[in-house]
């Protein structure tokens, strides 16, 4: 199969380089392994969108007007406009090699109409979720490849430029929180992580989106869960939106970093202030509201519970949960 990808993509650009087409097969060669492409979407189709927004792989350098305009901390762009990927060329391996297939999972789930990415078909709606499957699968590529796995790490909160008190569990390079919170998801709605990859190629009439709200609400009654569909994504996506603005060159990144908040920001279809400081307090009602409803109503809750953020609430639901097994 590995040989007959690579034929393919030769056929739809025989004059890529052979780096480029070895990054792509593997792509595709564990996409496919997967059994990751929804029914209906052709293998075909995926390559000509992958290979049109990525036409070149472009290395960076501290120079280049694509640094400056970055910044130090954005590793890679998937670039619509010039439709090509760019990675920065100091990049350390593993990582190097994860940002490239990030950056070309984006490619490949790019709505050719409207260039947006995955079920983040409307602004900032379903974007952790979008970017967390992307590092997650783009991890998963470059572990199949290469035959490795990757246990997971405890990462304090810190490090991530979130507030202290806090630890992230996951095994990925990059985007720790986002995996922390998509795994939290998963166990939620008993899928794999595979399930948010395959919605993620369904942007077509939003249809991802509305099989993730149709699985989240189905699950919600299942369990009891106390979190509406669009409020449980609105605390996905406002934490995303201020972990972006801290990382990217904007007029908003310093002051979310000094811990202060910004001026209202249009967020979904209202506007909102952004900080770290309520990053974290929705991180909190994320974990402790829904954890509380797994508990409460005897569903499994312990891999749930070390994926829990803060340390507070971990030891806080740690005890309920004990306490209320005790009673039983």
């Amino acid at each position: 199969m590995y040989d007959q990808i690579k034929k393919m993509i030769l056929e739809k650009k025989n004059d890529i380089d052979d780096q480029t087409l070895y990054y792509y097969t593997n792509y595709f060669y564990v996409l496919v392994e997967r059994n990751l492409i929804p029914e209906g979407i052709k293998l075909e189709d995926l390559i000509e969108n992958g290979l049109y927004f990525s036409r070149k792989i472009v290395f960076y350098d501290e120079g280049s007007d694509v640094y400056k305009r970055l910044g130090p901390d954005t590793k890679g762009l998937c670039d619509p406009e010039t439709k090509n990927l760019y990675i920065r060329n100091d990049l350390k391996e593993p990582l190097r090699e994860m940002t490239i297939y990030h950056e070309f999972h984006h490619a490949v789930q790019t709505n050719k109409n409207t260039g947006d990415k995955g079920i983040n078909q409307n602004f900032y709606v379903g974007r952790m979720i979008m970017e967390a499957q992307t590092q997650w699968f783009a991890e998963e590529v470059y572990k199949t490849i290469h035959n490795v796995e990757y246990g997971e790490r405890e990462i304090s909160s810190e490090q991530l430029r979130m507030l202290g008190n806090g630890r992230v569990i996951s095994a990925l390079h990059n985007y720790e929180m986002y995996d922390a919170m998509l795994s939290k998801l998963a166990i939620l709605l008993d899928v794999p992580k595979d399930f948010f990859v395959t919605i993620n190629f369904l942007y077509d009439q939003n249809k991802g989106y509305y099989i993730l709200k149709d699985k989240y609400e189905e699950k919600a009654k299942e369990k009891n869960l106390p979190l509406s569909f669009y409020n449980m994504l609105y605390k996905l996506d406002y934490t995303y939106v201020v972990d972006y603005l801290a990382y990217i060159e904007n007029e908003d990144k310093e002051t979310i970093l000094s811990g202060k908040e910004t001026e209202k920001i249009g967020i979904y279809d209202q506007g909102e202030s952004l900080s770290l400081e309520k990053q974290r307090r929705y991180i909190k009602e994320f974990d402790f509201f829904l954890v509380m409803a797994l508990i409460d109503n005897g569903f499994e809750y312990k891999d749930f519970l070390k994926y829990i953020i803060d340390d507070y609430v971990r030891i806080t639901v740690t005890n309920y949960a004990n306490d209320k097994r005790k009673s039983i």
